[in-house]
């Protein structure tokens, strides 16, 4: 992917803008923790496009280069899968918003115990980058904007 801008929308509403950023070296395995490892792991940082399902994600990314966390230790989000928004004109904010959360929903496979306690923001791309880029990607979140702890995906 070159380099482009995404935002972060809450598909409760609130908007937060995110700036570019280039792509990482190449992704050669997911960070692990040890039982017992201290809670204050630091993470490793990659581009969203290396994104696997169940990657846990801390702090909220601000850029397409997002720090995957252990699950284990408290996170802000976890990735669940991509959706390619629909070809068209520019949506707008509310509309992409709606597209996303239309596209994502369905797509998100939870641990069935946990469905409950998360929802669900799109890190879609921004208009100055609309047709190049429509890829949203899913992630589940708690809904208070609290931490989740252990895997919410399958």
């Amino acid at each position: 992917m070159t380099r482009s801008s995404l935002a972060v929308v809450c598909l409760a509403g609130a908007l937060l803008g995110c700036t570019a950023a280039p792509g990482s070296p190449d992704r050669t395995s997911a960070p692990t923790v040890a039982s017992g490892e201290a809670a204050n792991v630091a993470g490793e940082r990659y581009h969203a496009t290396e994104l696997r399902p169940g990657d846990c994600i801390d702090p909220m990314p601000e850029s397409v280069m997002v720090t995957v966390v252990p699950c284990a230790v408290p996170h802000a989000a976890e990735f669940a899968t991509t959706y390619v928004i629909p070809e068209g004109p520019w949506p707008g904010v509310a509309e992409l918003g709606r597209l996303a959360e239309d596209g994502c929903g369905p797509r998100m496979r939870y641990v069935p115990s946990r469905k409950d306690e998360v929802g669900v923001v799109g890190l879609v791309p921004r208009e100055e980058d609309w047709p190049r880029n429509r890829t949203a990607y899913c992630l589940a979140i708690p809904p208070d904007g609290g931490k989740l702890v252990g895997r919410v995906i399958l």
